[in-house]
């Protein structure tokens, strides 16, 4: 219209960033936005401060898209370290030994990131963590500190003569200590020797500060689902914007390892027929024959360390309790799963093992002036303490050198059971029934594929008549997981 002015042209309204310089010199860009409202009602308007103006800009952008599309996650200042612990303590209804596991796996992490705050954890500090883990995770400077328990110990052994000290007098000594776990650590690591059993003596040859080494990956693994655990948690409650540790790679095992021995073993997890049956002669003159009986045939150690008088008669074997120990207890609780409660016939010379071994405990008590019951436990010393996790383990080790076995693990043993039965033809279902887990887990984790087992499906494939089909067909399915021989 005549004598209107033109409309001045709009500008862009300018993002609310201000421009702070610091009594030093330093400036910064800083604004504030709403993100929705806090637990009392009140807005939630948090300020945000980047060294440029770039950053500050980008960042505000994103924050905006993110409100206008109801996926912002606010900030929240919380630590590695406290989210870890905020975690664990909301874990419920888990074995307390099971809870114990996840402290320990998420050790590395507490140690690397614990000071770092939960949101500002990015890809490139777990990708850090498993290189340390993998380099220098296995180094434990509380074993090694002046101050130590550890290293307590370690000095009240070397103050002893060379005959050496009881570890009874070890055990008053330090009554706070986990004695046999601690003792074992330190002969593992060349601090001390064990003259005999029970008796301790200062190294005269004491081992050189090792290099730090790394874990295996097995345990790198371990910690990163644990840790991804406490991540997602947070990122499920939108506490924390997203999970870095899902982007990790999982290290592989070194399969470039050659870790079988000459004879075409599995290289340390489970023996052969022959070996368990050499075991079972060679201890079959120990006080508790009948338990290492009960561990050859595939119990947890847990569930022979566990298991009470009243539960064994002719006709079963009922599994109901486990002892295992947590740091310096030993718990006794339910088993370890659903499947793990189960009763088990007893074989033949498994009940009259524990017949012949409840005489003798009778009649020790007898001597002893100690009263009987049948809620006693099974695996007890002659007078009456029960037989702690580790001590078990540690016999198992110290009558398979005497007997020349070569070393493998306790749980080698259930490894061992799960692998003979299916080399024989039981069904992966029964195996799994007897051993008290899931069928999966008989195949994909404790059955080892034997030597005899290859060349049997080897030659099964052109009819080579140095088998006979019967048997060819039975080591495949025994290999597919059937167990069945072909109709």
């Amino acid at each position: 219209m005549p004598g209107r002015e033109p409309a001045a042209p709009r500008t862009r309204r300018a993002e609310p960033i201000d421009k702070r310089t610091a009594k030093d010199g330093t400036v910064t860009y800083t604004f504030q936005i709403d993100v929705g409202t806090k637990p009392d009602g009140r807005r939630n308007r948090p300020s945000f401060t980047y060294p440029t103006l770039y950053e500050a800009r980008r960042e505000f952008r994103r924050i905006k898209t993110e409100l206008a599309e109801h996926r912002h996650v606010p900030r929240v200042d919380i630590t590695v370290d406290d989210a870890c612990d905020e975690w664990l303590n909301g874990r419920r209804g888990i074995r307390l030994v099971k809870l114990e596991g996840y402290r320990n796996h998420l050790k590395p992490v507490r140690r690397h990131l614990g000071r770092k705050q939960l949101a500002e954890v990015t890809k490139a500090d777990v990708d850090a963590l498993v290189d340390w883990m993998l380099e220098q995770g296995r180094a434990d400077p509380r074993h090694f500190q002046p101050d130590s328990l550890m290293s307590r110990v370690a000095a009240f052994v070397d103050r002893q003569p060379a005959a050496g000290v009881p570890v009874g007098e070890i055990r008053t000594a330090f009554p706070e200590c986990d004695v046999y776990n601690c003792l074992s650590v330190l002969v593992r690591t060349g601090r001390i020797i064990r003259l005999r059993r029970g008796v301790y003596a200062p190294n005269p040859y004491p081992a050189a500060d090792r290099a730090p080494e790394g874990v295996k990956p097995i345990t790198v693994r371990t910690t990163l689902t644990t840790f991804g655990m406490v991540v997602q948690s947070f990122v499920d409650q939108g506490r924390a914007p997203l999970n870095p540790v899902k982007l990790v790679d999982r290290p592989p095992d070194d399969l470039d390892d050659d870790d079988d021995d000459d004879d075409g073993s599995d290289g340390g997890k489970s023996w052969t027929l022959a070996e368990v049956e050499a075991l079972r002669e060679s201890v079959r003159a120990h006080r508790l024959y009948a338990c290492w009986l009960l561990s050859c045939y595939g119990l947890r150690r847990s569930e022979v360390l566990g298991m009470h008088w009243k539960r064994f008669d002719d006709a079963r074997l009922r599994i109901r309790r486990g002892r295992v120990a947590i740091g310096k207890i030993v718990e006794e609780n339910g088993p370890k799963s659903k499947r793990s409660r189960r009763d088990l016939p007893p074989p033949d010379d498994v009940r009259e093992a524990l017949w012949s071994f409840k005489t003798h405990q009778k009649a020790e008590c007898l001597a002893l002036g100690i009263p009987w019951s049948e809620d006693r436990l099974i695996a007890v010393h002659a007078d009456g303490t029960p037989i702690r996790p580790a001590w078990y383990s540690d016999e198992f080790q110290r009558l398979r050198e005497e007997a020349g076995l070569r070393r493998i693990p306790l749980k080698g043993l259930r490894n061992t059971s799960v692998s003979m039965m299916i080399a024989r033809g039981v069904p992966p279902l029964v195996v799994a029934a007897w051993h008290g887990h899931d069928p999966a887990v008989s195949l994909r984790i404790y059955n080892q594929t034997r030597p005899e087992d290859l060349r049997a499906a080897g030659a099964a494939l052109f009819g080579s008549p140095a088998i006979d089909s019967k048997t060819a067909w039975q080591a495949l399915g025994n290999m597919a997981g059937f167990g069945h021989e072909k109709k």
